[in-house]
Formats: C-alpha cells, sequence, structure tokens
C-alpha cells in the first residue's frame, strides 16, 4: 500500500495529479488551509453534539429498559432534542467533511463558510433553549396543532424557539449550498458543466469539457436539493409563524404534513448522499486506484436530484385524506431514489476493495462499515415504503430501526472515517491497534443496537411511547449493552482525534512540499508503507 499525505488525499488520487481549472491554478495552500481548518471545526463540532445526543439516546433506551425510567414530559423532551439535534450533527460534519474535500480544486469563501457556520450553530442553541430551558416536547416533526396546543406542557416562546431554530439551520445550510453551488459553477463553466450534461447525454462518450470529480457532482447535487429543501421549510414555517402572529387561525394539518417531511425527509437523505460522497475520497487513499467520474455516477447523480424529492409520501401512507396521486408517487419514488446512487457508490466503493491488499486503518473499516449500513438500512427502508408492509410496520419501532442503521451506520461512519483520516495523517501519529479495534467495535455496538429495534419493530412494539410494556423490554435491555459499546469506541477514537489535533492544526497552515506559496500539486510519492524508508520520509516531511 501507498502512503499519502492529507493535502494530496482532499485533492486527488495518489495516482493522479491534481488537476485544477485555469481559473484555479493559481491558488495556494495558504488559501485552502483556511477552509481546511474550517471544515475541520466542522467535523469537530459535528462530533461533540452527535456525542451529546446520542447519551440522550442511551437515556430513552435506558428508560424503555425499566433500568433508570423518565418521566413522560422528560422522555419526549429528549426524544425532540435527540431527534432533531443529531440529524444537525451529521449534516454539519458532511459538509464540513465535503468543504475540506472541495477546498484543493475549488475557491470557498471561508467568510460565507463562517457565515453558514454560525447562522446554523445560532439554530442550534435556540432548539436546545427551546426543549431543555422552555420544555417543548412535540418531536422534531412540530406537527400542528400540538406546538399550540401543549395543555400547559410548554409556553409559546418554546415553539416558537424551536421554529427560528429550525430557520436558523436552515438559513446556515442555505448559505453552504449556495456556496457550494457557486463555487462548483465557477469552475466547470455553469450548471450544466458541474452536473456533466454534455457528459451525461452523450452516454460518456463527450469528454470535451473538463469533467468534475465525483465528490464534486454530489455535492453540486446535493447544493441543488438543499436550496429546494430550504424553501420547503420555509414554506411552512411561515405558515407556522402565522399562525402564531393571528395571521390565520389554524394551518392545515395535512399540509403541514406533507411540507415536514418533504423538507425533514428530504434533509436526511441529502445529508446521507452528501456522506456518501467522501467514499470516493477515502477508499482511493489505501487502494491506490482512482476514483474517476464516470457515465454510471454522472448518471445516478443527476437522477438523484429528482427522485430524492419523491419518497416522502410513504410517511404518510396512513393518512386517508391524502390525494391517490401522491400515495403512488411515495410508492414508486421509494424505490427509485434507493437505486441510482446507493447501487452505484456501493459497486464501487467494493470494487475499490475487492483485491486491492489495503491495510485495514480505521478509516477503511468505518467506510466499509457505511457501506454495509447503507446497503442494509436502505433495504429496510424499501420494505417499509412498500404499501402492504407499511401497513404493519410504519407506528413500530421498525422506522427508527432503518433510519438509525443508514445514519449511525452509514452517514455518520462515513463522516468519522473521513475526519479521523484527515486528522490522523495531518498529524503524522502512528495508528494503533486498539485505534483499529474501536473502529470494529463502532460497527459491532451499532449492528447489535439496531438490531434489537428490527425485533421490537417485527414484533409490532410502538414508536414514541415513553413506556414501555414489560412484555417489549427484553430487547430495549439487550441493547443497551451495545450502545456502552458504542460510546466506548467513540470516547477512544474522539480521544485519539483530540490528541493529535494540535500537530494536526498546525499541519494546515503549511504547503504539501513545505514551500510558501507553492500552488495545489500533490507532494512527492511516499516510498511503501513500513520499513526504514517510509519511516525515514516520514519524518523528513514532517520536520
Amino acid at each position: 500500500m501507498k502512503e499519502t499525505s492529507a493535502m494530496d488525499a482532499v485533492a486527488g488520487s495518489t495516482n493522479q495529479p491534481v488537476t485544477l481549472v485555469p481559473s484555479q491554478a493559481a491558488g495556494t495552500l495558504r488559501s485552502n488551509g483556511e477552509v481546511l481548518r474550517l471544515g475541520i471545526i466542522y467535523m469537530a463540532t459535528g462530533f461533540v453534539l452527535f456525542a451529546l445526543m446520542g447519551l440522550f439516546g442511551l437515556l430513552m433506551r435506558l428508560s424503555h429498559s425499566d433500568f433508570l425510567p423518565l418521566s413522560a414530559t422528560w422522555f419526549y423532551r429528549l426524544m425532540t432534542l435527540h431527534g432533531s439535534g443529531m440529524v444537525a450533527a451529521g449534516l454539519l460534519a458532511a459538509m464540513g467533511s465535503v468543504a475540506a474535500v472541495l477546498s484543493t480544486s475549488l475557491r470557498l469563501s471561508v467568510r460565507w463558510l463562517w457565515t453558514a457556520f454560525v447562522l446554523y450553530f445560532l439554530g442550534c442553541g435556540f432548539v436546545t433553549l427551546s426543549v431543555l430551558v422552555g420544555g417543548f416536547a412535540a418531536g422534531w416533526t412540530i406537527l400542528p396543532p400540538l406546538p399550540y396546543e401543549s395543555m400547559g406542557v410548554w409556553n409559546l416562546w418554546a415553539a416558537l424557539a424551536m421554529f427560528t431554530g429550525y430557520l436558523f439551520v436552515a438559513l446556515g445550510y442555505l448559505t453552504y449550498c449556495l456556496l457550494i453551488l457557486v463555487a462548483t459553477m465557477r469552475a466547470y463553466h455553469g450548471l450544466s458543466g458541474a452536473l456533466a450534461w454534455r457528459y451525461v447525454f452523450s452516454g460518456g462518450k463527450d469528454t470535451r469539457k473538463l469533467l468534475p470529480r465525483p465528490t464534486e457532482i454530489l455535492a453540486t447535487v446535493m447544493a441543488v436539493i438543499g436550496i429546494l429543501t430550504v424553501i420547503f421549510g420555509a414554506v411552512l414555517l411561515a405558515a407556522l409563524f402565522a399562525q402564531a402572529a393571528g395571521l390565520v387561525g389554524s394551518v392545515d394539518a395535512l399540509f403541514a404534513k406533507n411540507f415536514v417531511y418533504l423538507f425533514g425527509h428530504t434533509l436526511v437523505n441529502s445529508n446521507i448522499y452528501l456522506a456518501a460522497g467522501l467514499v470516493y475520497v477515502i477508499l482511493p487513499r489505501y487502494t491506490g486506484r482512482p476514483a474517476k467520474l464516470n457515465w454510471p455516477i454522472a448518471l445516478a447523480a443527476n437522477l438523484t436530484m429528482v427522485l430524492i424529492l419523491l419518497p416522502f409520501p410513504h410517511h404518510l401512507y396512513e393518512d386517508f385524506a391524502q390525494p391517490l396521486w401522491l400515495q403512488i408517487v411515495g410508492q414508486f419514488g421509494s424505490y427509485g431514489a434507493a437505486l441510482p446512487v446507493l447501487l452505484v457508490t456501493v459497486m464501487s466503493g467494493l470494487s475499490q476493495i475487492y483485491r486491492s491488499g489495503l491495510r485495514w486503518s480505521v478509516p477503511v473499516i468505518l467506510t466499509a462499515l457505511g457501506l454495509w449500513g447503507w446497503i442494509f438500512g436502505g433495504i429496510a427502508a424499501l420494505l417499509d415504503s412498500t404499501i402492504g408492509i407499511n401497513q404493519l410496520l410504519h407506528n413500530t419501532l421498525w422506522v427508527p430501526a432503518h433510519f438509525h442503521t443508514y445514519y449511525l451506520l452509514g452517514a455518520l461512519a462515513f463522516c468519522w472515517a473521513y475526519m479521523y483520516f484527515l486528522v490522523n495523517d495531518l498529524s503524522g501519529a502512528w495508528e494503533s491497534r486498539i485505534s483499529r479495534a474501536a473502529a470494529w467495535l463502532y460497527g459491532i455496538g451499532g449492528a447489535g443496537f439496531v438490531l434489537m429495534f428490527y425485533l421490537s419493530g417485527a414484533e409490532g412494539v410502538p414508536r414514541r411511547y415513553a413506556v414501555h410494556l414489560a412484555a417489549w423490554r427484553l430487547p430495549d435491555q439487550i441493547s443497551v449493552p451495545f450502545v456502552i459499546l458504542l460510546a466506548i469506541s467513540l470516547t477512544w477514537l474522539g480521544g485519539v482525534m483530540l490528541m493529535q489535533m494540535k500537530p494536526a492544526w498546525r499541519r494546515t497552515k503549511g504547503t504539501p512540499g513545505g514551500t510558501p506559496g507553492r500552488t495545489l500539486e500533490p507532494p512527492p510519492r511516499a516510498p511503501e508503507h513500513g520499513g526504514k524508508a517510509w519511516r525515514r520520509w516520514r519524518r523528513k516531511a514532517l520536520s
């Protein structure tokens, strides 16, 4: 296996020079380093927020197990904060990871990235204030009329704080998406170039124009979808604020539910696909096989831009007032959206691993676990999106089971894989066997945890119940040790990254070859991993 530096890794293949468009040729690592440092801030903040939300999840599992019972009021508070906060944490980590990847080939504004981060963080603060101080406990879905009909459990200001938090998070994400979209359009001369439309519509034959890398085209697609998603969310929030101001009597419940899931479901899926783009960055660093854009990847990315908007009605199959045509769209859209990027990305990832002779380091282990989680979580989601099966499973713990599978063991595994890789490689630290064991422990703990959810869902245990009957508690109790294994794994990996953060941070202020002002070309290739030659090269590179 060939070793490569993080600067080379975020830029391109180990065996390929970095491809820059003419307008970017003058870009130096000094400006790139600022974006890279900000990307690390995004990822680290997301990791800490994820750990806190995971702690709340553990408390809910302990309550269901009857090991540490919570009052219904506090259970629903934690459920609300856990649901909204976990998605916010994962999305923030994915945003930071992708910004770091794109920073060596695209010009990204540090000012706008900071603006997006501050808006996003303010939103998270409002949500936390709403729940922990105001007692808001209507769930992340904030479905009317519950936010305004709390029966005295929370006040109006708590609901408004929750809506304000959502608004700021949406504005932060909108700022980020606009930044990414403008950067890719400038680099590839318009939206059609950033999405490789000539290449797609020619069946992969027209390669006259510079093609974006896989991560770049996926980032462009997710930026477009992100802008649309924020618009959908703004429509709902405008209606809810109008009701609070007395401008409208009430918000139609079916309208609200459609827009809640059009916003929320699409946002979560955008997060997953954004993180999946990291597969094309991480694995080539260890296999030595270049990850170039090909026609299946380009086609799948473009199809996803439309198909990702279609599955949300499968959350409304049981709403009898829902128009029939939307139910049909939900059925076929759910199947259609799962196939393009899922199959293409998974097959690309497996083809990278197959007979590559790679070393199973922490980033590779987490990426492989991410592919596994994405596959199995996607299959479980497809089952639930089938109308006949949905009638049995949708209001059971099967739904949080499939979501936790492709989020915890899918999107977040990709994000932590890239974060660990970047920090570890920048710091030049040696990876221990304990760290690799901790990465496998993440998979074992996560798999055992979600399996208990699946078993409960298959038995018909309802979701969103604060108290579980004694007959339901065995899977809950078995899941607790697996959650603790997850916590141990994340504590170790987080501690390792924390210890390596200072030298990694210092390295972002330099350039690949150590000479100020050099353009973004890859550093000299390292000798074969291991042995005296490699150690001498490593010491020299880090000196």
